[in-house]
């Protein structure tokens, strides 16, 4: 099992504290957590680990990781501070390639169970990459499983963790299941009732190794979501990776119903219906790492087709300022949450991040002065401190009946997970013009578009001219990956479709990823938000009020120094953070819509 990282580290530190107190006993004792060592040290700051660390407390993930991932640090200045202390070598194991054949001197469970993998043989020695490179027991078995000494590397146990589900990866693992399967399948029918019985308690452990397998490769993609697609032949599997599907498995059509239960089961939905769709949620445990999924299905023509989103509570609990807002964009939408009352909605298609900026914001206003409320459906994740209601319309529990009530509960700052109807909508006016901040989502494809949307709900335009205090319209581009990124020039097409002219392109070094085994060879790894925010002013207001066309209120709001969501892109784009393909992906120039 993978340890939660910061206590693997205080074990590790801790038994190592006599050997390091008197190596560094002219400068006194060394400080045994690693958020301690790294501000000591002056790699990261006090605000910033304290923003890691809140990040931390409500999630699973490793301190490390998280300081990483936030970009406070990166993996290897924190390998060789800790290399140091130990007396070994910290080893990348991002940016070396490791030898199959060498990597499987050790069978996967023993790979696994003693967080070690091989790196390379030199004569009698075995040079091995461990998260615990004092572990005695794991070392001693090595030894005894290879002959050779063991010679301790080492690494950090995210990559440790990344670079054992590469070498033992989920597609061998899904062929090996899905032969095992046939091969029950396929046993005949002269079997007897008894041995019937033996094949179908024998099948069992191929189904759930091979849920398993899929489970463990979508959470090594860092998948946002898990496709199970029914067709005629059989079952297509997609992972949904930085916005993009992927097709990782084709599941045979004499395996679908198996798979199907086995999904429902562990979702626990109702496995004898199949006509409905169903919702329902599970927890996956990632070798010590636990993961909430929320599930989908719903009936196709040929079977049932689910999907499964898996909430990661680290990515959704970052700090406001490392979402990807520009400078100025961040100081007008932390302004807007700031603020004692009125609407603020954050806007955008599904998938494009809304969820993670309101919990984000809810971070910000988290404290003991604060009474603050959610309204969703569903709760995705579990937020100490802050009163969440989960919507049950079953029982009359609505967006709009909820609304009702928060407002008589003392509420600072109400969530509602989205407007959906005219009811709510007037709802959460009227809230936030009775002196409550009122967080919410909408599906629009703009800013300004927002406006109109209320309207179509019938909410009268004075109100909403007097109610909303600001839009965030946003969307979500993969991020160039670090570790293969290389300059390039697109083609000249490319960029005319994307509105860069020509002379601009002259004075932007374009990025792009090569492809390589961190990103899985896509060249993208992980997401940023392109945003846009639309502050609203006294001429907005008056534009409104009579009703104004969404042109003149786009202009208004540039007026007022809104940043498109096309310049957030190009302003992506230049900073080498995404691609121009990315970009047209996401979002178009005007003249090519």
């Amino acid at each position: 099992m993978f340890h939660e990282g910061a206590k693997l580290f205080d074990i590790m530190i801790n038994t190592l504290m006599p050997t390091i107190i008197e190596v560094n006993s002219n400068s006194g004792p060394v400080p045994r957590r690693l958020g301690d060592r790294l501000v000591q040290s002056g790699a990261i700051t006090e605000h910033q680990l304290q923003q890691a660390l809140d990040v931390q407390s409500r999630s699973q993930a490793f301190l490390g990781q998280i300081l990483v991932d936030l970009g406070f640090i990166t993996s290897a200045a924190i390998g060789n501070l800790l290399a140091a202390d130990f007396g070994v070598s910290y080893v990348d194991l991002l940016s070396i390639r490791l030898e199959p054949t060498t990597v499987r001197l050790l069978p996967e469970e023993v790979v696994r169970s003693t967080r070690a993998i091989p790196l390379r043989i030199s004569a009698d020695i075995i040079e091995v990459a461990m998260a615990d490179p004092l572990d005695v027991t794991a070392i001693d078995k090595i030894h005894l499983l290879t002959g050779l000494r063991v010679a301790p590397f080492l690494a950090m146990e995210w990559e440790l963790q990344r670079a054992i589900n590469d070498h033992f990866d989920a597609h061998a693992r899904t062929s090996e299941a899905l032969h095992e399967l046939e091969t029950v399948e396929n046993e005949g029918p002269d079997r007897t009732r008894a041995n019937r019985a033996e094949m179908s308690a024998a099948s069992e452990a191929p189904i759930v190794r091979l849920v398993a397998s899929l489970m463990e490769s979508a959470l090594a993609l860092r998948a946002s979501d898990i496709h199970f697609e029914p067709h005629e032949r059989g079952m297509r599997v997609r992972f949904r990776v930085d916005g993009s599907l992927l097709e990782q498995a084709e599941i045979p059509r004499a395996q679908l119903t198996s798979l199907t239960a086995r999904l429902k089961v562990l979702c626990l939905m109702d496995i004898t219906e199949s006509r409905r769709p169903q919702d329902g949620r599970m927890s996956y445990d990632n070798h010590g790492r636990i993961y909430d999924m929320r599930v989908s299905s719903v009936p196709t023509v040929y079977g049932e087709k689910i999907v499964l989103r898996i909430l990661d509570k680290s990515s959704v609990l970052v700090p406001l300022e490392k979402l990807g807002f520009l400078p100025q964009q961040h100081h007008r939408f932390e302004a807007l949450i700031r603020q004692p009352h009125g609407l603020v909605l954050v806007v955008g298609p599904t998938g494009s991040g809304k969820s993670t900026t309101l919990y984000s914001s809810l971070n910000l206003l988290n404290d003991e002065k604060r009474n603050i409320m959610t309204l969703e459906d569903p709760v995705e994740y579990n937020v100490p401190g802050i009163n969440q209601v989960q919507v049950n319309a079953r029982i009359g529990l609505t967006f709009a009946s909820g609304l009702r009530t928060f407002v008589r509960q003392d509420p600072d700052v109400i969530l509602v997970g989205e407007i959906r109807d005219t009811e709510t909508a007037e709802m959460a006016v009227q809230a936030s013009l009775t002196g409550h901040l009122m967080l919410s989502t909408l599906h629009t494809n703009s800013a300004v578009g927002t406006i109109a949307r209320l309207a179509n709900l019938r909410v009268d335009p004075f109100l909403i001219a007097q109610a909303l205090s600001g839009v965030v319209s946003q969307r979500l581009a993969a991020k160039v990956c670090k570790h293969c990124i290389e300059e390039y020039r697109p083609d000249a097409e490319t960029l005319i479709v994307l509105g860069i002219p020509a002379d601009e392109a002259l004075t932007i070094k374009f990025k792009r990823g090569r492809g390589c085994r961190s990103c899985h060879n896509r060249g993208y790894m992980g997401r940023v938000g392109l945003y846009e925010v639309m502050v609203l002013n006294d001429e907005m207001r008056r534009l409104i009020i009579r009703s104004a066309s969404e042109e003149e209120l786009h202009e208004a709001a540039v007026r007022n120094h809104m940043t498109t969501l096309q310049d957030s892109a190009i302003g992506a784009v230049r900073a080498g953070i995404t691609t121009p393909e990315e970009m047209g992906r996401i979002v178009l120039a005007k003249e090519a819509i």
